[in-house]
């Protein structure tokens, strides 16, 4: 998929948050099925030629058979003519299946994602933040309950691999800067209010600069937050962290 990011490329192709396409500079806003099609391929057909049928089946779910044929042979050209008056082609398709074609000077979001979390690194990270901005093909309408199921399940599993590297990232004693440490860990704060090791990266650079009330007041807001959420307190990393910091204990 790399030839897929290449943030230089003439048309790009965002999918993440307010979909659209950038071509020569300008803002186009494609067809919606076009960026449903496109998703399908990348993530279940990891880039490889699906089933049309599949595709019709899951985007059309709640039609009938034969109305579903026939919204797949429309939609199928409104994509054409969309990419023709772009001037790419980036989605192909005959009478059975759908096809990314290879050397398409295309950037797409949701590839260059996808490979950042199949090899994540520290440095890797903050560019995963800048692409995760908000949830996957973020629209209104609903393409029917069988696509809306599967798109629920995508969403949760990007955001888990968002989730497992930031949190690798903030382990990592020397892979970030403090700066991009309070970046990472405040933009994964913003998707997971409760997530605790970020908590606690925000509260160690707090100590660092010597901000031991800043300190405090990130631990009762975690604190506040595991409670008003999930009913719980802060594990024992988190305590162990807090009295570290302070040299208090939580009695005091």
């Amino acid at each position: 998929m790399s030839a897929l990011y290449d943030a230089t490329a003439p048309v790009s192709i965002f999918v993440f948050g307010d979909y659209h396409v950038r071509s020569s500079g300008k803002l186009a806003t494609p067809p919606l099925n076009l960026l449903r099609v496109l998703v399908y391929v990348l993530l279940e057909g990891r880039g490889n030629p699906v089933s049309r049928g599949r595709i019709r089946d899951l985007i059309w779910s709640d039609n009938g058979s034969e109305r579903a044929n026939a919204d797949i042979r429309q939609n199928m050209g409104r994509i054409r003519k969309f990419q023709q008056d772009y001037d790419f082609e980036l989605l192909s398709a005959d009478t059975q299946t759908v096809w990314l074609n290879p050397g398409q000077n295309i950037y797409i979001d949701l590839a260059e994602f996808l490979d950042l979390a199949a090899s994540p690194s520290p440095k890797g990270c903050l560019r995963m933040c800048e692409i995760y901005h908000a949830e996957l093909l973020v629209s209104p309408g609903s393409a029917g309950s069988g696509f809306e199921e599967w798109l629920a399940l995508q969403r949760a599993a990007l955001f888990g691999d968002f989730n497992k590297a930031l949190s690798q990232a903030l382990q990592d004693e020397t892979g970030l800067t403090p700066q991009e440490r309070r970046y990472c860990a405040s933009r994964l704060l913003r998707l997971d209010p409760c997530h605790e090791g970020a908590h606690r990266s925000l509260m160690s650079d707090a100590a660092a600069k010597g901000q031991f009330s800043l300190v405090k007041q990130l631990y009762n807001a975690c604190s506040k937050q595991l409670h008003d959420e999930l009913g719980v307190g802060p594990d024992d990393a988190t305590v162990r962290l807090y009295q570290e910091l302070t040299g208090r204990s939580l009695n005091d």
